[in-house]
């Protein structure tokens, strides 16, 4: 007889910001057009934000076809909802929409609004404190205005170097142009694929997908941990550690001919192929500082951080040739080599030590979830198996 799998342990309802009874009836018409009316007005405002704000909208000016900035896509998928979703919430109307995060959101800043009206005489005490559920939806909908953008422009970064790339494939053709020229084009394939999923993944939340938000980080300490590897707050990172990686197009000594460049070309190929394990494993569940649902198959059935582990050995894999001296270079300096590769030694420790805090701060959020406790107990290592 087979036994029937050990249902997951669940999170308590009080601490699940999308929790509704599934008892439910169906949402009212009413309650459909409040959530449609305050989800676009919502949007509307991230778009706009994103149009405005500087940062943002240089990150998003980057191209997918010529003459069509990422700041589109936005502008797009905007639209799309305005015109497709009434057709789901008015005809559909799924319990959900009782949960409406939007709402929520609304729904303090209206409360906060009045609030700091009133007479100080006439003010309830905390009345402006945010309600647990929505802190963590205002903390989803802020991961969704960062990370977003981020993912589109790096995806875009690697979708424009293809088609050129594929050019010179054909131009060329020998085996070692088609070697070459096939390796960086898988590197950018990985980082094309990991970026759309991290996008989608970002910017959908759904029953069917499974991926709805149980939680959110809050803690300020913790989101600097989190977002101190990303830009713009990459940039003093930067500074003080200098670069995480050197040029992904490998060459040991400079020379394509090699041996050493293919073996490090085919390490880098092994650690990308689990970091695109890991971005298929997690796909619509990828979110930084939220819990969306444990991931328990693929490379997370291994070890706990696969993607963590894969990352950092691809940029010291991009790193090992720099530590090879120039000395066909009249400025070289022994002493000026020493010093240089001190300082990348001094890097990799500092940016493994930054992902190890980030790994530290990310299971104590998810070690609220009782899911994520039972993980961790079946799978026990959190970056080498065997090992730690």
């Amino acid at each position: 007889m087979r036994r029937r799998p050990a249902t997951q342990p669940a999170l308590p309802r009080q601490y699940n910001a999308s929790y509704y009874d599934s008892s439910l009836p169906r949402a009212t018409t009413k309650q459909a057009l409040l959530h449609y009316v305050a989800s676009a007005f919502v949007y509307g405002l991230v778009v706009l934000f994103l149009s405005v704000n500087p940062w943002f909208r240089d990150l998003l000016r980057i191209e997918f076809r010529r003459g069509y900035p990422g700041l589109l896509l936005y502008h797009w998928a905007y639209l799309a909802y305005l015109l497709i979703a009434p057709l789901y919430f008015f005809i559909v109307r799924p319990p959900s929409l009782w949960v409406s995060k939007n709402l929520r959101i609304i729904g303090y800043f209206a409360r906060l609004l009045r609030w700091s009206v009133q007479s100080p005489a006439k003010r309830t005490p905390n009345a402006w404190r945010a309600t647990y559920e929505e802190k963590h939806a205002m903390m989803f909908l802020l991961i969704k205005i960062f990370y977003g953008p981020l993912m589109i422009n790096s995806a875009l970064l690697a979708y424009n170097q293809i088609p050129p790339l594929l050019e010179r494939i054909q131009a060329h053709h020998t085996l070692l142009n088609f070697c070459d020229k096939g390796y960086r084009l898988f590197v950018l394939t990985v980082f094309l694929l990991d970026s759309t999923m991290g996008a989608v993944g970002y910017h959908t939340e759904a029953g069917l997908l499974r991926n709805r938000l149980r939680y959110a980080e809050t803690n300020p300490l913790h989101i600097l941990v989190c977002v101190m590897c990303y830009p713009p707050f990459n940039m003093a990172t930067i500074a003080i550690l200098g670069p995480s990686n050197h040029d992904y197009y490998i060459l040991f000594a400079g020379n394509i001919r090699h041996p050493m460049t293919w073996v490090l070309r085919g390490l880098g190929v092994f650690f990308l192929s689990v970091l695109l394990a890991t971005s298929l494993s997690l796909f619509t569940r990828a979110g930084n500082l939220s819990n969306r649902g444990i991931v328990h198959w693929g490379p997370y059935s291994i070890i706990r951080h696969p993607g963590y582990i894969a990352k950092n050995l691809f940029w010291l894999t991009t790193l090992i040739p720099a530590f090879i001296p120039s000395t066909a270079d009249q400025r070289f300096t022994w002493g000026g080599h020493l010093l240089f590769c001190s300082m990348m030694v001094l890097g990799v420790l500092g940016w493994g030590t930054m992902y190890f805090l980030r790994a530290i701060t990310e299971e104590k959020l998810l070690m609220r979830d009782p899911e994520y406790v039972a993980y961790c107990r079946k799978v026990k290592y959190r970056f080498i198996p065997g090992v730690y």
